[in-house]
C-alpha cells in the first residue's frame, strides 16, 4: 500500500488512512463485495476514490444526492482527479457525449443517479467499459426499513449484473443490523465482508435538555460563544422566527433552508466565523466540510435515531470535544406524530390523487406517457380542490414505489400553435431574420406545432437557441403580434416522469401495501426516538450503540445521563441555600444550580409538601 500512501499525501495531504479505510480498500483491490459502514466524517468516499486511483478502468459510484454528487466531482478535479457526473435531465447527444467522455477521456469516477441505472444508452456503453468497482454511498437508501428510502436504488443489482458484476462497495454511516442485511439481499451479494468501524464518538457529548422554555434554554447555550454552531428545525418558518428572537438579544445567527436564495454567501459567512450561528433545515451540512462544529442542537425531535446519528455526527468532525443536544419539551411527540405519522396518506386519498393526475394529463389506461409531464401544483390542487400537504405526501408514495419520478424545478412553459402551413410557412422560415430561424427551430422540435398547440419547454428552447429566457419571450410575443403564432405561458414547479404505464389495481394496491409499511416502519422510528429522549437513566451513547446493534457495556461519563445528578437531599439544601438569599423562580434555580427544571419543579413540589417553603406569583420563598 505505498502507492496508497503517496496518493493520500499527494491528493489528500493526509499522512494516515482512518480506521477502516485502509481494510476497505485492500478488499476492494482483491475484488471482495464489501459492506463499509463508517460513522459520518468517517472518510467514506476515500475508499472508492482512491480505489479507483489504484486500479485500471472506471469506477462508476451511485449517489442519490445531487448536490453532493457535484460537490465531490467539483472536489476531485481540483485535485486534478478526471471525474464526470451524469444526472437530472440530458437530450440522448449529452448523454452520449458524456458517455464517450468515460471511454476515451481517461475518467476515473464516474457519478450516476439512482433514476439513471437502467437508461439503454447508459447500460450499453457502460458493457463495453472496464468498470473496477461499482461504488453504491448511502447505501441505506436500498432499504425500507433505514432512513431515505430510495425506489431506484432497488434496481441497482440488476444494473450490476448488466454491465458484467464488478466487485460492489456499498457505503453508509447509518445501518441496523436489518439494513445490513436488507443491502445484502437486494444487491445479491454473495461472501459479503463487513467493515464497521465503532459507532462511538469519543469526543462528542450527547445530550437530552427537558425545558418548556427553548429559547431561554438555547439563549443560555450558545450567548457570547464564537464557536462554530448548527441549530436543526423543521421548517422555513421556525428558521427564520428564531433567528429573528436571536437577533432581538444581541446573537448574531443566519438561516438556511430550501428557499433561500444566497446559500453561497450564507455558507461562505458560516464556515469564516463571521456568522458561526447557522439555524437550518435539516439538509443543511450534507456534503460540506466543516469541522470544526462544537455544537449541534436540535430544537424539534429528529424522525429516526438513524438521521439524528447523522446530524449530531456534524459536530466535532475535528476529534476535538463537542456536543449535540436535543431540547425537547412535553408537546413535541405530538408535534412529530403529526408531521410524519399522520400525514401519510390513506388508501381512498392515494386512490383519489391518482384518478385525479391521469385525469389531468389525459393519460388513457394503459399508456405510458413518453415525455416529462410539467404541472403548477397549486394549480393541480386547486382544480381538484385537494388539500396541498397531503397531495404532494401522495405523489411522494408513487415515487417511492417507482411508478412516478417526481422532481422540483421552476420552468416557464409556453403553449404554442404555428399558424402558417406548407408554403406559406417554408417562405416565412427562408427569410433571414431571427423570427424565422426560431420558426424552423420550433417546427423541428415539435412537428405537429401546426396542426395544434404544444407544449413548449422555455428552458430547454433557449438552451438549444442559445437565446435568453427574457429575448425569447419578446420574440415569442412578436412571433404573436404578427400573427405567426398562439402563444400562451404559465410557470410549473412540478415534473413528473411516469415509469409505467397506467394499470390502477397495478400501481394502487402496491402504493397502498407501502403506505401500510411506511406507517409501521415510522411508528418504530418513533418509539426508538421516545425511548432516547425519555431514558434518563442509560449513557445516551450507549443508547445509540444498542440502536446499531453494537455491542457496549462501558458508559461515556459525559452525556445527560452519565454527568451525575445530585440527590434529591442535596439539591434541597442547595435550594434552600439560594432562597436564603432572596425568592427564586424555577427557571433561576435552574440557572444557578444548572439542573434541568423538570428536576428542580419535582424537588420544590416536594417541598412544598413538607412546607420547607411557599410559593407567591411564581416566586419561592423559604418558609419562616
Amino acid at each position: 500500500m505505498s502507492k496508497a500512501h503517496d496518493l493520500l499525501n499527494k491528493y489528500w495531504g493526509w499522512s494516515d488512512f482512518r480506521s477502516g479505510q485502509e481494510e476497505a480498500i485492500l478488499a476492494s483491490l482483491s475484488a471482495e463485495n464489501t459492506i463499509v459502514v463508517l460513522p459520518t466524517g468517517g472518510g467514506k468516499s476515500l475508499c472508492y476514490q482512491m480505489s479507483a486511483l489504484l486500479q485500471e478502468g472506471i469506477c462508476v459510484v451511485v449517489s442519490p444526492l445531487i448536490a453532493l454528487m457535484i460537490d465531490q466531482v467539483n472536489s476531485l478535479k481540483r485535485k486534478n482527479i478526471r471525474a464526470m457526473s451524469i444526472h437530472g435531465i440530458m437530450r440522448e447527444n449529452e448523454l452520449v457525449e458524456a458517455l464517450d467522455q468515460c471511454a476515451f477521456g481517461n475518467i476515473k469516477l464516474l457519478y450516476l443517479s439512482p433514476e439513471r441505472l437502467l437508461n439503454p444508452i447508459v447500460v450499453q456503453r457502460l458493457k463495453t467499459l472496464d468498470i473496477s468497482l461499482l461504488a453504491v454511498d448511502e447505501a441505506h437508501c436500498i432499504s425500507q426499513w433505514g432512513h431515505d428510502f430510495r425506489p431506484a436504488y432497488r434496481k441497482i443489482g440488476e444494473f450490476h449484473k448488466l454491465i458484467n458484476e464488478p466487485p460492489i462497495m456499498a457505503l453508509t454511516a447509518t445501518a441496523t443490523p436489518k439494513v445490513k442485511e436488507d443491502i445484502i439481499a437486494s444487491l445479491e451479494l454473495k461472501d459479503t465482508k463487513l467493515i464497521q468501524t465503532s459507532f462511538i464518538r469519543e469526543n462528542l457529548s450527547y445530550r437530552v435538555v427537558h425545558t418548556e422554555n427553548k429559547l431561554g434554554a438555547i439563549k443560555e447555550m450558545i450567548a457570547n460563544r464564537s464557536e462554530t454552531i448548527i441549530i436543526y428545525l423543521r421548517t422555513r418558518k421556525h428558521c427564520e422566527t428564531l433567528v429573528e428572537q436571536l437577533q432581538l438579544e444581541g446573537i448574531a445567527a443566519r438561516y438556511l433552508h430550501g428557499g433561500s436564495t444566497n446559500k453561497p454567501q450564507l455558507i461562505d459567512e458560516w464556515q469564516s466565523g463571521r456568522y458561526p450561528i447557522m439555524v437550518a433545515t435539516s439538509a443543511f451540512g450534507m456534503g460540506i466540510d466543516q469541522s470544526n462544529v462544537r455544537q449541534v442542537i436540535h430544537l424539534t425531535l429528529p424522525e429516526s435515531i438513524e438521521n439524528y446519528y447523522q446530524e449530531a455526527g456534524r459536530a466535532g468532525r475535528d476529534k476535538k470535544p463537542a456536543t449535540a443536544t436535543i431540547v425537547t419539551s412535553a408537546r413535541d411527540v405530538q408535534v412529530v406524530e403529526r408531521q410524519f405519522i399522520d400525514t401519510i396518506s390513506d388508501p381512498e386519498f392515494i386512490n383519489q390523487v391518482y384518478f385525479k393526475l391521469c385525469s389531468y394529463f389525459q393519460i388513457a389506461y394503459g399508456e405510458l406517457p413518453q415525455d416529462p409531464l410539467d404541472l403548477s401544483f397549486e394549480t393541480f390542487t386547486n382544480s381538484y380542490d385537494l388539500p396541498p400537504k397531503k397531495t404532494y405526501e401522495a405523489l411522494k408514495v408513487f415515487d417511492r414505489i417507482g411508478s412516478i419520478r417526481l422532481t422540483n424545478l421552476v420552468v416557464e412553459r409556453f403553449r404554442l400553435q404555428v399558424l402558417y402551413k406548407g408554403k406559406e410557412l417554408q417562405k416565412l422560415i427562408a427569410k433571414e431574420s431571427v423570427l424565422s430561424t426560431l420558426l424552423n427551430t420550433l417546427v423541428r422540435l415539435y412537428p405537429n406545432i401546426t396542426e395544434t398547440a404544444q407544449s413548449v419547454d422555455g428552458n430547454q428552447l433557449s438552451k438549444r437557441t442559445g437565446i435568453g429566457m427574457e429575448k425569447l419571450k419578446e420574440y415569442f410575443a412578436a412571433l404573436e403580434q404578427n400573427k405567426y403564432a398562439e402563444i400562451t405561458s404559465w410557470n410549473c414547479d412540478t415534473r413528473l416522469y411516469f415509469l409505467e404505464p397506467r394499470e390502477d389495481n397495478y400501481i394502487l394496491n402496491r402504493a397502498v401495501n407501502h403506505v401500510k409499511r411506511s406507517i409501521q416502519i415510522r411508528k418504530n422510528q418513533l418509539q426508538a426516538v421516545k425511548d432516547y429522549i425519555n431514558d434518563d437513566k442509560s449513557c445516551k451513547q450507549t443508547l445509540l450503540l444498542d440502536y446499531f446493534g453494537e455491542t457496549n457495556n462501558n458508559s461515556c461519563g459525559q452525556c445527560s445521563s452519565c454527568v451525575t445528578s445530585p440527590s434529591a437531599a442535596q439539591l434541597q439544601s442547595s435550594i434552600l441555600d439560594v432562597l436564603k438569599q432572596q425568592p427564586a423562580t424555577v427557571k433561576k434555580l435552574s440557572k444557578l444550580l444548572e439542573t434541568e427544571e423538570k428536576t428542580i419543579i419535582a424537588v420544590v413540589m416536594e417541598m412544598l409538601n413538607e412546607e420547607l417553603v411557599l410559593e407567591k406569583n411564581q416566586l419561592f420563598h423559604i418558609n419562616q
